[in-house]
């Protein structure tokens, strides 16, 4: 094993919950999601953040269950022997695993999100006309004028491609990030069409809004942790970070 490949391993188990996943799947072979839960007890979020983290040490098998790859085998005959350094005592705390729906991306059926994308594209472009709405980032801004609707939108969805491709770019992206984007902004889809169809009272609809921006920060951290391999505490920086700028942004649409 090469010597930045055996880095990335160290790296990738310095965290206990990875070694005991790897160990699961050395000592039991092939395991599906489910049996994975019960039997190392962590949650959905946790598991699916831990089996990214592995990287190419695991692989999925035809059957959507997973198992350890022939380099994953390698690693987990060196860690039976003691050759690999022990785990460090700092973990990923569990709030942060979470709250970042992780499970939301690796769900998708592979097929479907790229036309699942481009319809979420359509749907938010037409709706910020109907509706009068634009994005400040990942804020979504209600009765705003013509001049601020698409464009806001178009902006808004480019820069939350862009702003983690720049932040992050020393780590090797996988493809599909592009088609991950317009996902996270189905919080703001379901905003505008509550105001399309109804008309809430001021402080609701400021609930609402609230809600739908941290819930769209929420998915972009989980879809940056997925293409990234980043951790959920950083993703979540980058993400609440443009959830604050739109914040300050959203006063000069209205």
């Amino acid at each position: 094993m090469e010597e930045d490949g055996l880095e990335k391993v160290i790296l990738a188990l310095s965290y206990g919950k990875r070694r005991a996943l790897l160990m699961k799947l050395g000592e039991s072979g092939s395991m599906s999601i489910k049996d994975l839960k019960r039997e190392l007890g962590l949650s959905t979020g946790s598991l699916y953040h831990n089996l990214l983290a592995l990287g190419e040490l695991v692989e999925q098998t035809s059957d959507k269950k997973y198992a350890l790859s022939e380099q994953g085998r390698r690693v987990y005959l060196a860690l039976k022997s003691g050759l690999l350094p022990p785990p460090t005592t700092g973990e990923t705390p569990k709030a942060f695993e979470t709250l970042v729906p992780v499970w939301f991306f690796t769900g998708l059926p592979s097929r479907m999100v790229t036309p699942m994308a481009a319809l979420i594209v359509l749907s938010l472009s037409a709706l910020s006309l109907y509706a009068k709405m634009g994005l400040a980032l990942l804020i979504p801004v209600a009765n705003v004028g013509f001049a601020s609707t698409l464009g806001s939108v178009a902006l808004s969805l480019l820069l939350a491609y862009l702003v983690p491709r720049t932040v992050f770019q020393k780590r090797s992206v996988e493809t599909g990030f592009l088609t991950a984007v317009p996902f996270c902004f189905i919080p703001q889809l379901v905003y505008g069409l509550i105001m399309a169809v109804s008309n809430p009272p001021s402080l609701a609809a400021g609930l609402i809004q609230v809600f739908s921006g941290g819930l769209s920060a929420l998915l972009l951290s989980a879809a940056i942790v997925c293409w990234f391999k980043t951790s959920p505490q950083t993703a979540m920086l980058a993400s609440f970070l443009m959830l604050y700028l739109g914040a300050a942004l959203q006063q000069f649409m209205v």
